[in-house]
């Protein structure tokens, strides 16, 4: 199918008389052997190409920058293919690679020897070659100054590819790291993303503060000396979610699955918690609000991130903390199962993180053979149990109640009582202490009697 649509772009740019050249990471993850469903293209007339072909495929058009002569143009054809068109930088295919960011992203072929299979690379800051050594180098000349994003880049690409940045690059990061002020937040944290949803994102991120980046990016992790602390939580956290199998959790398959949803903000929560005081952390309406003044929640806002990944974050760090400010319940009795509901109740939305990163937070981490005797992980496990066996099954299953029937049973006017209530009759349910609706009517009953005889 891929053949097919370049074969169609190769007749289509031969009508407009321009050169075609794949180029960039494309080639990179060629050589690699790595997987690839997108094409970069470099030409002359690369809108024109883009727009013609877009409509002749019926496929969706993105602009991903339309500034006059840097032109580059996105065609979507499917969910997981896309060609960008650019501009061909200079006046030749030499000139346009040698203002790319790296020599490893810095190689070009003819599309015709593309398709062909003829590996005829254009490569004038031998790619080839760093590539094999798994070498990150930055091109001579003004790549991180023309754009400092690329420092930031050149550290993804260190993970992903698990490849070393060369000294020399390290040395220019070291002298120019102040400069990333210049980038917009966003694209920061886009290419945070990327960098920590890869398996090894620690040692890009040891790395990106021996090259004092990590500093000028987030210059809160260095005050009260909190970095060590949070470069070794990321460290332990990312041992734990390569193999969670370890801690002799269950389910596992549904636990992994949590994990994997949003691992980039799961790592990036794991360097902020150090910063956070390990004070209970009560959640109630109140506290919502006012968790958005937290230093994280400062910290990703800073960095514009979505409503939705402050609140993930800060569920996922509250929820470690609620844990780390109880006594673990251990022993099976009605009284723990009470204190593992009221975890889980206003903690679930980081209840599978948070307590991954309650096990992650400590000094040293037991060899693997060692957390089936943890007191820690006991409890932990005794929680997803809980949770996965008998919380959502049972909270997958109609209420008893809601507050439209305590209002006609028991013949009251709305008041915060009902809450009390529902939170009662829902704990009771959820514990097997009530198993029918008249037991339900009759709790709220006894609830409302004894909040008579109090006042």
């Amino acid at each position: 199918m891929i053949k097919k649509h370049l074969q169609s772009i190769l007749r289509l740019s031969e009508s407009y008389q321009s050169e075609l050249y794949i180029v960039g990471g494309t080639l990179r993850d060629l050589i690699l052997g790595r997987q690839y469903s997108d094409f970069d293209f470099s030409l002359k007339g690369a809108s024109i190409l883009a727009k013609q072909y877009a409509r002749n495929t019926k496929s969706a058009l993105v602009p991903l920058d339309t500034t006059p002569g840097r032109e580059t143009f996105r065609v979507v054809v499917k969910k997981n293919v896309h060609f960008d068109f650019s501009e061909l930088q200079g006046n030749n295919i030499e000139s346009d690679l040698s203002r790319r960011d790296f020599s490893i992203n810095a190689l070009a072929i003819l599309l015709p020897n593309f398709i062909k299979g003829t590996k005829k690379y254009i490569d004038p800051h031998s790619g080839q070659k760093d590539i094999k050594n798994k070498v990150i180098r930055v091109l001579p000349g003004s790549a991180f100054t023309k754009d400092p994003l690329r420092m930031l880049r050149a550290f993804r690409f260190m993970s992903i590819l698990e490849f070393k940045i060369e000294s020399n690059t390290i040395k220019k990061i070291k002298t120019l790291h102040p400069k990333i002020s210049r980038v917009s937040p966003e694209r920061i944290w886009s290419e945070l993303n990327l960098l920590l949803n890869t398996k090894k994102a620690s040692a890009s991120i040891q790395a990106m503060d021996n090259s004092k980046l990590l500093k000028s990016l987030l210059p809160e992790l260095y005050k009260n000396q909190e970095l060590p602390f949070c470069l070794r939580t990321l460290n332990h956290l990312e041992k734990l979610l390569s193999n969670p199998k370890q801690i002799s959790i269950k389910p596992l398959r549904e636990i992994k699955k949590l994990l994997l949803e949003k691992p980039q903000l799961v790592r990036f929560g794991s360097m902020l918690y150090p910063l956070t005081q390990k004070s209970s952390i009560k959640k109630n309406d109140k506290n919502r609000k006012s968790n958005q003044k937290t230093i994280h929640a400062k910290i990703l806002s800073g960095l514009c991130a979505s409503n939705a990944d402050i609140a993930f974050i800060g569920a996922m760090i509250s929820c470690s903390n609620f844990v780390a400010n109880i006594d673990l319940p251990i022993k099976d009795n009605l009284s723990n199962q009470l204190k593992i509901y009221q975890l889980i109740h206003e903690n679930e939305l980081g209840l599978v993180p948070g307590l991954f990163l309650y096990l992650a937070n400590r000094s040293n981490m037991p060899l693997e053979n060692k957390w089936q005797a943890d007191s820690n992980a006991m409890a932990v496990r005794k929680i997803l149990k809980f949770y996965f066996q008998t919380y959502l099954p049972a909270k997958r299953k109609k209420p008893f109640l809601n507050g439209n029937d305590i209002q006609k049973e028991l013949k009251i006017k709305p008041s915060p009582i009902i809450k009390t209530i529902l939170y009662k009759i829902e704990e009771s349910r959820v514990l097997g202490i009530i198993i029918t609706r008249p037991e339900a009517i009759q709790l709220a009953k006894k609830i409302i009697s004894v909040k008579k005889d109090i006042n």
